[in-house]
């Protein structure tokens, strides 16, 4: 073994060179890009989620729809709003698959299908975050029907933006 790999160093002249195999970072550079697009879209998009939800909560304190009295320093803060929204995000992706789980494996029936339906997930997201998630945060005071309105407007740009599609996986 060693004499092979002494004809192979002779025969390029004597010279050392240093070989790197394109095996083994043939697909690192493309990894690092797709991660670093992944990472800054996920930033952008927290950021304009921050956004708009500070600018919702101004105008609800402008109109006075809801009042929000937890001021202490900017870490206790994020926490505490920030774990109403996550947890409210958790609690509706939750339903919406819930829901949609139900609707594949009732397919004839007509309280998973058409208006019927979204009108139903729309009444089970709205009680649900309200008693299991909005009851507890006695610092956020938002009346039911506020909330009720503010769902529906973000369940009907789901359904404006992102509707129903056909299941192109699916062989038939």
């Amino acid at each position: 073994m060693i004499k092979w790999h002494y004809k192979v160093w002779m025969k390029r002249g004597g010279k050392r060179e240093m070989k790197f195999s394109n095996q083994k970072f043939n697909g690192i550079f493309p990894t690092l890009l797709i991660l670093l697009i992944f990472i800054l879209s996920g930033c952008i998009f927290l950021i304009f989620l921050g956004f708009g939800l500070f600018g919702l909560s101004r105008i609800l304190i402008f109109l006075k729809l809801g009042f929000f009295t937890y001021n202490k320093d900017l870490f206790s803060n994020l926490v505490y709003y920030g774990s109403y929204i996550v947890f409210g995000y958790f609690l509706l992706f939750a339903i919406e698959h819930l829901m949609d789980y139900f609707r594949k494996q009732l397919p004839n029936n007509p309280y998973f299908n058409g208006t019927l339906f979204h009108l139903i997930s729309y009444v089970i997201t709205t009680i649900l975050f309200y008693f299991v998630i909005h009851i507890h945060y006695v610092y956020i005071k938002i009346e039911f029907w506020v909330i009720a309105l503010i769902i529906g407007i973000l369940y009907l740009c789901k359904m404006i933006f992102y509707p129903d599609s056909e299941d192109l996986n699916d062989k038939k």
